[in-house]
């Protein structure tokens, strides 16, 4: 009976113990440090958001590379004369870099050579031609400045326009340039020379067409 009597007390006690467990609450996520299942939940959101922002800024950095090797193919283009092709991957090259002269050189050999566009070379070759060296290094992909040929090209673009006045300026300042280093006697100097002079006589001319008629020349 006494053995009866202590195991009728024991599963009293063990039944006390396990309303006492069930009527326990549950741990809540966040209970154990604090932090309510709202907050986590805004955590978790935050952090979801701040992910995402990072992959859409990494997607739409413009790759190096890619664009290293666009204009490594659009200096072939232009060695073929191909001037359109090269001058699509050029604008794309330069929507996606720094400013550039010596892109901004090629693009407007494009525009003068290729599509008959002396306009636009003008813009791209006036760039070009602030940053133009001599000492410039043709197909090294790393060059940002432009060579000194592109103050020629540009004086030619100008007389393409009819802007003789400044063509001739241009042409110029081009000779004064290549004048330590070439052969003043070359058939190619003399060639330029011959442009200069032409855009400087039709520069007076212009302007005396404009001129009142009651002004005299002197002579």
């Amino acid at each position: 009976m006494k053995t009866l009597k202590e195991n009728e007390k024991w599963s009293v006690s063990l039944k006390a113990t396990q309303t006492t467990v069930e009527e326990s609450p549950r741990p809540k996520i966040g209970d154990d440090d604090g932090i309510s299942d709202r907050t986590m939940n805004a955590i978790i959101v935050l952090f979801m958001l701040i992910t995402l922002s990072v992959s859409i800024v990494a997607s739409a950095q413009p790759d190096p590379l890619k664009y290293r090797i666009m204009l490594r193919q659009a200096m072939l283009d232009m060695d073929r004369l191909d001037f359109d092709k090269a001058a699509a991957k050029l604008l794309e090259v330069r929507a996606n870099s720094e400013e550039n002269a010596n892109v901004n050189h090629m693009l407007g050999m494009c525009y003068l050579y290729g599509q008959d566009a002396s306009e636009k070379a003008v813009f791209y070759l006036n760039k070009a031609a602030k940053h133009a060296a001599v000492d410039f290094e043709s197909w090294d992909l790393d060059e940002k400045r432009a060579p000194i040929e592109s103050v020629y090209h540009l004086a030619k673009a100008y007389e393409n326009l009819q802007d003789f006045a400044k063509a001739a300026r241009y042409y110029e300042q081009y000779l004064a340039t290549i004048n330590n280093g070439a052969d003043n006697g070359s058939r190619t100097y003399a060639m330029i020379h011959r442009n200069m002079e032409k855009c400087k006589a039709a520069t007076i001319e212009n302007s005396a067409e404009v001129l009142p008629e009651n002004v005299v020349l002197n002579q």
